[in-house]
């Protein structure tokens, strides 16, 4: 028997299986290489068992991409920092440049906006977000 199938199976198993164990989104390459070994293995033209593979490679990516996308929680259990534009907070630590401020729940890295010092238990408002820290001024 040719080595390309088995080796296209034995390869898909442990894509699939590594897959399993690490934040990658690799089963459906692993899914693809099982299929089109498998088809291999049986005699079926190379051809035809690439489109067969691209084919369940797609379906699974479907499949896979719809369980995993519901399964997956918002880090910020739905809270986007765009979102936090003209909110306001509380002044909770002070660090050595920055403050940490508790917004709706959650403690955030915040920078004064004109390096005014803030003093814990201040209320204070987001004027900007950069990236995942907060500019804020006195409310």
């Amino acid at each position: 028997m040719d080595p390309l199938p088995i080796s296209l199976l034995i390869l898909g198993l442990l894509v699939i299986a590594l897959d399993m164990m690490v934040t990658a989104f690799i089963t459906p390459i692993g899914v693809a290489m099982v299929v089109m070994g498998i088809l291999l293995g049986f005699g079926v033209n190379f051809n035809e068992s690439f489109i067969a593979a691209l084919i369940s490679a797609v379906v699974t990516y479907i499949l896979v991409g719809r369980y995993i996308k519901r399964d997956v929680q918002d880090a910020g259990k739905g809270k986007y920092t765009f979102e936090l534009k003209g909110k306001r907070g509380k002044v909770v630590e002070i660090g050595r440049e920055h403050y940490i401020v508790e917004l709706e729940g959650d403690r955030w890295i915040a920078l004064s906006e004109n390096e005014e010092k803030l003093k814990i238990g201040e209320t204070v408002e987001v004027v900007e977000v950069d990236g995942v820290k907060l500019i804020v001024r006195k409310a």
